[in-house]
């Protein structure tokens, strides 16, 4: 688990991980961005997967003025897997990007990203996810999917997924959508007894909950909920 807390001067936090996930093998992590708001934050992390081993990749960012999470994963052998999962939280004229590279090598592999944020005041988030399937990667399995609330007209979600195969059997899709939280769902819930804050912040809540479920580990996704609250209290 990286979690990132630094309380100095303004800084410009540069990391490069390097990981081989060997046969068999299971390697979780875990980025959790929690510099200053005038932070720069850029992340790398390369993976490779071998025979049946599996990788998964949780970031949750939320702070730093520009912050991009770069995830390049080679499935490298038949029946490895990577999974990356994210939630963006962007105000106040804030830039994040996710940006996730999964290459398909091997044969009956399986790729799934899921990114969600939520955007506020004139801030921006970009989600750019690519499936590569190798000539070789028959019975390759990639799922993609983005998605994005907009809290102010002044925000910007870009969203830009691709797929290149090269294989004749496989299953792989993507889809992305963005736009403001329903105003009929907020109506329902204040005729129900909440302000319209509360009937925001839940709805966030309910949003991101996906996300979040995906996290096997009771105490870790405890601690991410927590987090998340912290956020979605702010707004």
């Amino acid at each position: 688990v990286y979690s990132i807390n630094l309380k100095s001067n303004k800084v410009f936090l540069n990391n490069s991980n390097f990981f081989h996930v060997e046969k068999l093998g299971l390697l979780k992590l875990f980025y959790l961005n929690e510099l200053s708001k005038k932070d720069i934050n850029y992340n790398f992390t390369h993976t490779q997967v071998m025979e049946g081993a599996n990788f998964e990749n949780f970031v949750l960012s939320y702070s730093s003025s520009f912050f991009k999470n770069e995830v390049k994963c080679d499935l490298k052998s038949n029946h490895s897997s990577g999974f990356i999962n994210g939630a963006i939280f962007v105000n106040d004229n804030q830039h994040h990007e996710i940006k996730a590279n999964i290459n398909h090598i091997g044969e009956t592999t399986k790729s799934y990203q899921k990114i969600k944020s939520v955007l506020n005041q004139n801030s921006r988030a970009v989600f750019q996810g690519k499936i590569y399937v190798d000539q070789k990667a028959q019975k390759t399995d990639g799922y993609q999917l983005s998605k994005a609330i907009l809290l102010d007209k002044d925000s910007e979600f870009d969203s830009k997924p691709e797929l290149e195969i090269y294989a004749d059997d496989v299953k792989c899709s993507h889809g992305s959508t963005s736009g403001s939280i329903d105003e009929n769902s907020i109506h329902y819930l204040m005729t129900r007894g909440l302000t319209k804050k509360e009937a925001i912040q839940l709805l966030i809540n309910g949003f991101l909950h996906e996300i979040v479920s995906e996290i096997k580990s009771p105490a870790i996704r405890k601690f991410v909920e927590n987090k998340i609250e912290l956020q979605v209290h702010g707004y």
